[in-house]
C-alpha cells in the first residue's frame, strides 16, 4: 500500500511564516514548525524505509534524525521549498550514514565474533541493499553536479516521496518537465548503477 504525504503547499504559508520566525530568533516558532511537519517528515521515512529495504532504523528514528539534522543545520531559510529540499537531503544522508556504518561493521570495525550459524542470508540480503544505496548515493553525487534540477526532482521522489504534481508545485515547473526529469533521471541513473556493477 502507497502512502502519501499531505500536500505540501497545504499549509505553504505557514511554514514559510515559521521558518521566517525561526530565523529571526523565535525559539517557539522552531517547536511550532516541528509539530507542523512531523507527520510530513514522518510518512517521508517511512516511505524511504520502504524503498530502503536492508536498513534498520524505524520510520520514528529516521525522522527524528532527519529533524534533528535539519534543526542542527545553519541554513539560511528561504521557504517551505527549500525547507523540503532540505528534508529529502537529510533522510538521504541519514539511510546513507546507516548503510555506511552497517558496512563498516559488517568487514570488522567494533563487530563481536559471529558463529557460522550467525552468517545467514539475511545477511547478504542487508550488505547487497547497503551497496545499492551507497552506489545510488554515489551516482545521485555525480549527477546532481552534471544536472542539479533533475537530481534534486530524482530525490524529491525518491527520499521524500513526492508525487510530480508536488514536485513541480515545489520546483515551480510544470507536471511535463518533472515528467521529462524523472524520465531522463532514472535512465541515467540506471545506466550509471549497471556500469558500476
Amino acid at each position: 500500500m502507497e502512502i502519501k504525504i499531505s500536500d505540501p503547499g497545504s499549509n505553504s504559508s505557514e511554514i514559510t511564516q515559521l521558518l521566517r520566525r525561526w530565523q529571526g530568533g523565535d525559539v517557539q516558532a522552531r517547536e511550532h514548525l516541528v509539530e507542523a511537519v512531523y507527520h510530513q517528515v514522518r510518512s517521508i521515512a517511512q516511505q524511504a524505509l520502504r524503498r530502503a529495504n536492508g536498513a534498520t532504523l524505524t520510520p520514528t528514528e529516521l525522522a527524528h534524525e532527519a529533524l534533528l539534522r535539519l534543526l542542527g543545520a545553519n541554513a539560511s531559510w528561504e521557504d517551505r521549498k527549500h525547507f523540503y529540499n532540505v528534508i529529502a537531503q537529510a533522510t538521504r544522508q541519514v539511510l546513507v550514514d546507516a548503510a555506511r556504518r552497517r558496512a563498516r561493521y559488517k568487514h570488522g570495525e567494533n563487530a563481536p565474533p559471529l558463529s557460522l550459524s550467525a552468517a545467514s542470508d539475511v545477511a547478504i540480503q542487508e550488505q547487497r541493499e547497503d551497496a545499492t544505496l551507497l552506489n545510488l548515493n554515489e551516482a545521485l553525487e555525480r549527477f546532481s553536479k552534471a544536472d542539479p534540477r533533475r537530481a534534486r526532482v530524482i530525490e524529491l521522489s525518491y527520499f521524500a516521496n513526492l508525487d510530480r504534481e508536488q514536485i513541480a508545485e515545489l520546483l515551480e515547473c510544470s507536471v511535463a518537465t518533472i515528467d521529462r526529469d524523472l524520465r531522463f533521471g532514472k535512465a541515467w541513473l540506471k545506466n550509471t548503477l549497471e556500469q558500476a556493477l
